[in-house]
């Protein structure tokens, strides 16, 4: 290669349906400030290109996809702490979808989104082609091929100094410990989904409806017309009268009561049972997809399949440990509640946690509540929780809830100072950032309709404590993966799995040896907070999150 580029260049590359690597390209600037290209048309110049990835940054837009076709193909890789990526760029800068009705769906209308064309067109002024046009014309896929370079380059040159540092320290270095996890991917057992779909399948022949439960016409018309229910939702498109779970969990009637029930067993075997087996690979293990610029938080979340669904259910003894090996996870204990009271430095929570009380006893014990209950306002108050909420938690008054909702913040008063500091700073800003410096902009303040800027106001509080949460996960994880080399399988809300070989005796080993280590990884502490964790072991994650003694024996449940 007869060039020299300065510091950064970008790489795009198109397969074929078979996977193999078609037409490539790379966008640079030479000595002089020219911006360059060269265009391949087969997967050749390995080791050209192995030097130039040692000497420059190397810039994709949606890395992910674009290293896995390079793989496929035998050609080279950038190591990790060369790669940048214009897509984690545009989303820790606040260019994704933010709108509050915007589901991010193909065909959604509201404005926003990170696609190299949509970003290219609204910053860069350039329009290019689609692949809906341009796939019957091979002979213009070179053109869309350098466009996307090209573009790629000009995202970089545009952005790279606008950055956040939590883009350096941690959205970048994220991406290559998801990577790992979906390479190794979890065990699922196939014997126990087999038995699953028997089961589903027999309850859900069990239920006898009077209508087609697919059907949405014909449930309506059970509804408003046969039981002459008064609508109080309506459809969006269509404005029709909703049928929607929220609708039906209000209606006492038992054929009514039988379609909940046959909806979520159909969701279950659609979901798990007809997803899974679909997912999983001839090794019986799920390599589900790990995004990290779908969330507003900044969390990852998990897709094809869907692994969130999964946590806190009875469902995670569906997943296992290979042969030979175990499964370990930690659970970061209360995190959220940690975060609250590390932001809001409440004096109070802060003494319970320093002390390693229990925060849930603490206000089950000033509320004068059973410690079951006290997790709702606990909860639903790092929520921003309103007192209809607690009213509908509770079923009781406003008056009584407004009342509770007092008693609270009296009990940590620290905690009322920072709510409402927050919905000052959503009015005025109209952003706010959690403690690492990611922002959050809160279109729902523009909305003419108070509905939704106090839904804009419930996203203000609640979006420093859950993003502040994922950035300590992350780093965590960041850390295990680049140090220790930690086999992790999957992470799901405040949970990480790993699956470690050899004895019960070494898998016990490694999640002690979690359980002192994560509360001390570098840049995890927050402002005197510690963020210490749970751990287990078993033989699949059903049994890896049952609690433990400190003599390995499960605890009895209280």
């Amino acid at each position: 290669m007869d060039y020299r580029p300065e510091k950064y260049i970008s790489l795009d590359t198109e397969n074929d349906p078979d996977g193999q690597l078609g037409q490539w390209s790379i966008a640079f600037r030479g000595k002089d400030n020219q911006l360059c290209l060269l265009a391949e048309t087969r997967a050749t110049r390995q080791r050209e290109l192995s030097k130039l990835f040692d000497s420059c940054g190397v810039v994709f837009h949606n890395y992910k996809w674009d290293s896995r076709v390079l793989t496929r193909n035998n050609m080279p890789i950038p190591k990790s702490d060369h790669v940048f990526d214009t897509m984690i760029a545009a989303y820790c800068l606040g260019l994704s979808r933010q709108a509050p009705k915007d589901s991010g769906k193909a065909g959604d209308q509201m404005v926003g989104g990170l696609g190299l064309k949509y970003l290219a067109r609204r910053h860069l002024g350039m329009k290019m082609r689609t692949w809906e046009e341009v796939k019957d014309h091979p002979e213009w896929i070179p053109e869309y091929n350098a466009d996307d370079s090209v573009s790629t380059l000009l995202l970089w040159e545009k952005w790279k100094d606008k950055l956040p540092q939590h883009f350096w320290d941690i959205d970048m270095p994220l991406l290559p410990v998801l990577m790992g996890m979906e390479d190794r991917g979890i065990c699922v057992d196939p014997l126990f989904l087999g038995e699953y779909s028997k089961v589903l399948d027999k309850q859900l022949s069990e239920i006898t409806l009077p209508f087609d439960a697919n059907n949405d016409g014909q449930i309506r018309k059970y509804l408003y017309e046969d039981l002459k229910i008064e609508p109080t939702q309506f459809t969006k498109i269509n404005h029709l009268p909703s049928v929607a779970k929220d609708v039906l969990e209000t209606i006492d009637d038992p054929v009514v009561k039988d379609l909940l029930k046959w909806n979520k067993l159909a969701q279950e075997r659609n979901t798990y049972v007809k997803n899974y087996t679909k997912t999983m690979g001839p090794d019986s293990r799920i390599h589900a997809e790990f995004k990290q610029t779908s969330t507003s938080t900044g969390r990852p979340s998990a897709v094809n399949p869907n692994l969130y669904n999964v946590a806190k259910t009875d469902l995670r003894k569906l997943f296992v440990a290979g042969e030979g090996k175990w499964l370990v996870r930690y659970d970061a204990s209360q995190i959220e509640l940690r975060v609250l009271a590390a932001i809001s430095q409440d004096p109070v929570m802060l003494g319970v946690f320093a002390r390693g009380e229990d925060i849930h006893q603490d206000t089950a014990n000033r509320l004068h509540l059973s410690r079951d209950d006290a997790k709702v306002p606990n909860f639903l108050t790092s929520y921003g929780g309103t007192a209809w909420a607690i009213a509908k938690e509770f079923h009781i008054t406003i008056e009584a809830a407004k009342e509770f909702q007092a008693a609270y913040f009296r009990a940590y008063p620290g905690v009322g100072m920072y709510m409402d500091r927050m919905r000052e700073i959503a009015k005025r800003d109209k952003v706010v950032e959690d403690f690492f410096g990611r922002k959050r902009r809160l279109d729902a303040m523009f909305s003419e309709d108070w509905r939704i800027r106090q839904e804009g106001e419930k996203e203000a509080i609640n979006m420093p404590i859950q993003a502040t949460a994922s950035e300590i996960e992350k780093l965590v994880m960041i850390n295990l993966h680049n140090v220790h080399h930690a086999p992790m399988l999957l992470h799901v809300y405040d949970e990480v799995l790993f699956e470690i070989d050899g004895s019960e005796k070494r898998a016990e080993e490694y999640a002690r040896w979690l359980e002192s280590y994560v509360p001390t990884v570098p840049g995890t502490e927050i402002n005197g907070v510690k963020f210490p964790v749970e751990v287990g072991w078993g033989r699949n994650w059903q049994e890896a999150a049952k609690k433990r003694n400190k003599d390995g024996s499960f605890k009895e449940k209280k």
